[in-house]
């Protein structure tokens, strides 16, 4: 049975303002502030998505993040850690454990629903084997690579700029860089100047308001950014 998201937050205060931020995007959730609350809620319950923080008055949210990934039920389930701690070491335990992705208290609400809305959306794209992606407006076909925004088609998209587009839209709003684009993408060792040249001709094809979602992140690479 899917519940909802599973918010576990032991600061009252912190709780709602996540609670608010989800209902506002149009999300149901539960709410616990013990590990003991959260594994009895799943014992029974399939959340859609866990918000975790990781220091709880019963425990460390590891506990539920390693037993979730354990668990051939519940082992899928996106999850999102939240902490006051944001050195690397940290949260390399926190992705050796499962998490998907780490927020830094205090929480960005937008931030926070965008993350939401991207890890759901990933979830959809593995159910339907990753071959369609509907991102607000924007629709593609990996299988046709066909490329429509808000109903209209978008043409003349060579193999390597529809692969591109494809990558940053499934990712949003994570920043990929260029190495990153060239290795896990296009499968290449190419100059790294490859990825602006394709990425140039790329904005110069699609509609201006579509285009303005691809952006570049200075010393870092590029994203899709959509604040819908």
């Amino acid at each position: 049975m899917n519940s909802g998201i599973l918010i576990v937050e032991d600061h009252k205060e912190t709780c709602e303002l996540l609670k608010a931020a989800l209902d506002d995007a149009g999300f149901k959730s539960n709410s616990f502030g013990t590990v003991k609350a959260a594994m009895e809620f799943l014992g029974g319950q399939r959340p859609c998505l866990v918000i975790l923080d990781m220091h709880l008055p019963d425990g460390h949210g590891l506990e539920v993040c390693r037993w979730l990934r354990n668990n051939d039920r519940l082992a899928n389930i996106p999850i999102i850690a939240l902490t006051g701690q944001d050195e690397l070491h940290h949260k390399k335990k926190g992705f050796s454990a499962g998490v998907d992705q780490y927020l830094t208290k205090p929480i960005i609400m937008d931030e926070l629903v965008m993350w939401v809305k991207a890890l759901l959306r990933r979830v959809d794209m593995d159910k339907s084997g990753g071959a369609f992606l509907t991102v607000n407006g924007l629709q593609l076909d990996i299988n046709a690579q066909i490329v429509k925004y808000k109903n209209k088609p978008v043409e003349n998209l060579t193999r390597r700029e529809f692969e591109l587009l494809y990558a940053l839209a499934k990712n949003s709003p994570k920043i990929m860089s260029r190495k990153e684009i060239l290795s896990s993408i296009w499968r290449t060792v190419s100059v790294e100047n490859l990825v602006d040249t394709h990425l140039f001709n790329l904005r110069n094809k699609l509609p201006p308001e579509l285009a303005e979602k691809i952006q570049s992140v200075p010393g870092k690479g590029f994203r899709y950014f959509d604040k819908e």
